[in-house]
């Protein structure tokens, strides 16, 4: 290292500058900067990836939408109309893709919808995995809905003259009770034409008598005659079949498959 004076442009005695040769010493900080540690970034967390929700067909998002309302509602007969009536336009397979849809997005409308479905679909995997979906509440009509009874079912025949016959069963939850009416064509191969659910018992009993005589049936023999008119509904929609038949066509084969068991 050598000491130098540059004069000063104006002719002063300029100022002392140190110049430092290419051989003199490293200064000690660039040992420090030389062998200080890296720094360990932190590891950026992962967050667990979704459940894939299955696809749907057309007539299952028609259900899953319809499912919207289902955590709303309290009367357990407004949750039965509700999905039958989104179910009625197919004739497909809708449950194991509703199913598997509601389990992978956990909510109180997926929970709803398992419910309704283990309630009106007997035998499937709804209820099995409504009860996997911990941490979401039940609806205010998932106990009432298991208690369905059957009560009372009444005939009026007329194959002679008509060429139908109508059936009216009357059903209940708890002390709220409701009749479903069925009109059967023998002119269609004994297929279900028309059909209807009402909480006006009474004046459903009265239009009955209104078209014939009103004849008392069992449980068991009305259900099957029932069963075997919905069966044969799917001949084809082009039939003159009124749309109400398929609106509560769910609704009716629980109520078949719960005389069958009674």
């Amino acid at each position: 290292m050598t000491l130098s004076v540059r004069p000063g442009t104006d002719g002063s005695a300029g100022s002392a500058v140190v110049v430092v040769g290419a051989s003199a010493a490293r200064p000690r900080w660039h040992a420090a900067l030389v062998t200080r540690k890296p720094q360990i970034r932190k590891p950026i967390p992962v967050k667990p990836q979704r459940a894939q929700v299955p696809p749907l067909t057309p007539a299952q998002q028609v259900v899953v939408d319809a499912s919207r309302q289902l955590p709303q509602l309290t009367d357990p007969l407004e949750v039965e109309i509700t999905l039958s009536a989104a179910a009625a336009p197919s004739q497909d397979d809708l449950w194991a893709g509703v199913i598997a849809n509601a389990a992978a997005v956990p909510s109180r409308r997926s929970r709803a919808l398992l419910r309704a479905v283990a309630a009106l679909v007997p035998g499937s995997a709804a209820g099995v995995e409504a009860d996997k979906l911990t941490g979401v509440p039940e609806p205010a009509w998932a106990e009432a809905i298991t208690s369905l009874e059957l009560g009372e079912c009444w005939l009026v025949d007329q194959t002679e003259d008509a060429a139908y016959r109508t059936l009216l069963c009357t059903y209940g939850y708890g002390d709220q009770v409701h009749a479903g009416v069925y009109l059967i064509d023998e002119q269609l191969a004994g297929t279900v034409k028309n059909a209807f659910v009402t909480r006006d018992v009474t004046s459903a009993k009265t239009m009955l008598a209104d078209h014939g005589a009103v004849e008392s049936i069992t449980v068991a023999e009305a259900h099957r005659q029932l069963g075997e008119a919905y069966a044969k509904l799917d001949g084809g929609p082009g039939l003159g079949i009124d749309p109400d038949a398929y609106l509560v066509r769910l609704l009716a084969l629980r109520r078949v498959e719960l005389a069958q068991r009674a």
